[in-house]
Parts: C-alpha cells; structure tokens; sequence
C-alpha cells in the first residue's frame, strides 16, 4: 500500500532497505549498497537500486530493474529508459511521466526518456564518487565487487565515465587501492606515462619482485573486462599505456654502461632462438638488468 521506494529516504531504515531486497529479489546475500531516487522536478521519478555482490562472474549475472508507472508494475528490464549497464543492478522505479501507450522505437528516441536515463545515470556515478571521496575505506572494500560494473560503465557511457573516472581505482599486488593518478605519484616520473600489471600474480611472482626493488608496484588486471577496460582507457589518455610486467621492464632497471656487450649477446642468442623455433625473421632484445637477484628472463611482448 505504500511502497518503500515512495518513502523519504530519510525515514528508511537500513533493516527496512535490506529486508525489502530480500523479499522483492528473492536474494539472501545482503547487497553492498543502495541509492534511493527520489525526484519531483523536472520529472517524476521515484525507485530504489541496489548493488548487489557481482563478483568477476559479471558476464552470467542478469540484474533486475522492475519499472513500476504509478505503483503498478510495468515490466522488467526496459533497455530504452534504464541504460544496458545498469543491468546489472536490481532495483525498482517508479516513473508516472513515461508514455507507456506508445511504441518502443518511440521511447527509444524520445528526448524525456533520455533525460530520465541521464539523471539516473547521473545519480549512479554521484552515488560512488560520494562514496570514494567520503567512505574511501568501504568504497575499496566494495571494489572487488562492483569494479566489473564500473569499467563496464565507463565502456559503454562516456556520460558516466566523465563522472566516476577519478574514483576508478586499482588493486595493487599488495592490496592497497590506488587511483591512476596516486599510481603516477608512486612509481615516479620515470614510468608515470605506464601502467604495469599482472595477470597471474603466481606466474609472474619473480617479476612482481624485481619490480618491487625498484619501487614500482604492479596492478592486478586479471579478468575479462580488464583487456577491454585497459584498451578503452589507452584511447581515452593519449600519454597512458599498459604494460605486463612480463613483456617489457621499465627504463630505471636497465644497465645501460654494456651496450656493445648487448649487442654481441644479442646477435648470438637471436641465432640460437630463430633457430630453435624455425623462425629467421624473429626478433631478439637482450637488455642488461641492474639487479643482482636476477641472473636472466625472457620477456615475450604483448
């Protein structure tokens, strides 16, 4: 009789929040956190959307966003009000101004529909750069879980990238949560143009700690998202660039004083490898590495 999204968020309890997800979601994991609309002008736009624990398996979760049209439920998911992204909520809303007696193709493209899908856009990306500016502690422990949903956001919506791109943050081999611009501050002005990363922080442990001697702490860039999130952020700073740490190492490593030494084990190693591998056009770059914990790797490029 009086829906809990058309309440003031202010006489909403946590419990009252928690209890309503469970019933209407059928979900006993208790979502992360939640964003309560609650708008009167320009338009009428009332609901609630929860994050729920996504993990990496983003791709198999379906979210579920019901939209209600004066408390009487609409249907689920309408893609041409709520963006394709935010999918991956749940959550209600409520809007009494949509013209629900008119064609898909029309809400598609009428200019009402995409302000309300910008104004909730908009409050997603206010929601967690709110929580990364005033809650930084939970906002790191949440982003294991909600980071799939916000590079896939910032792929697919420049509007929401445009809002949360200083709150993106990344998980270091050490477990600390940096921005790109505390990662530049770190690792100096020698690699403050590079990212280095991981993928199989096993695998790659003896790079992980020849980095470490130097300073520089990869990030953990290890699911399917992160190729596509790493290739779309390369496009969006011309002066950025990802690099495994095990296909190339940074400048500071390199001994520089034995570059006719270099060379001479450069020519002679290229012939073994063309031909071990069958290959007389392959290439082979022997650098000489200041450390001494590490007598020799082979690095394969990207």
């Amino acid at each position: 009789t009086h829906p809990l999204w058309l309440k003031n968020p202010k006489d909403c309890t946590e419990e009252e929040y928690r209890e309503f997800y469970r019933k209407v979601f059928h979900d006993f994991k208790d979502p992360l956190f939640w964003i309560h609309l609650n708008m009167d002008y320009p338009f009428n736009l009332k609901g609630i959307l929860y994050f729920p624990k996504l993990k990496h398996e983003y791709e198999t979760i379906e979210g579920q966003i019901k939209l209600y049209y004066n408390q009487v439920f609409v249907a689920d998911n309408i893609k041409e009000v709520i963006p394709e992204f935010l999918m991956l909520l749940k959550g209600v809303i409520d809007c009494p101004d949509l013209p629900l007696n008119v064609s898909r193709s029309f809400l598609q493209n009428d200019g009402f529909v995409n302000k309300i899908s910008s104004h909730i856009i908009k409050k997603v990306a206010d929601k967690l750069t709110s929580l990364f500016e005033k809650e930084r502690e939970s906002y790191n422990k949440y982003w294991d879980d909600i980071n799939p949903f916000v590079k896939n956001g910032c792929i697919r919506e420049p509007k929401f990238f445009d809002r949360v791109k200083d709150a993106i943050v990344y998980k270091t081999t050490e477990g600390q949560f940096v921005t790109l611009k505390e990662y530049r501050e770190k690792t100096g002005d020698t690699n403050k143009d590079r990212i280095f990363y991981v993928t199989d922080e096993k695998q790659q442990a003896q790079y992980i700690k020849l980095f470490r001697e130097y300073g520089i702490e990869p990030v953990i860039m290890n699911t399917l998202i992160d190729n596509h999130f790493m290739q779309f952020l390369e496009t969006k700073e011309k002066d950025l660039k990802f690099t495994r740490v095990d296909s190339d190492i940074s400048d500071i490593m390199k001994d520089s004083e034995n570059k006719e030494e270099n060379e001479k084990i450069t020519g002679e190693l290229e012939k073994i490898f063309r031909q071990a591998v069958g290959n007389d056009k392959l290439k082979v770059r022997v650098e000489a590495l200041k450390s001494t914990s590490v007598p020799g790797m082979i690095l394969l490029p990207e």
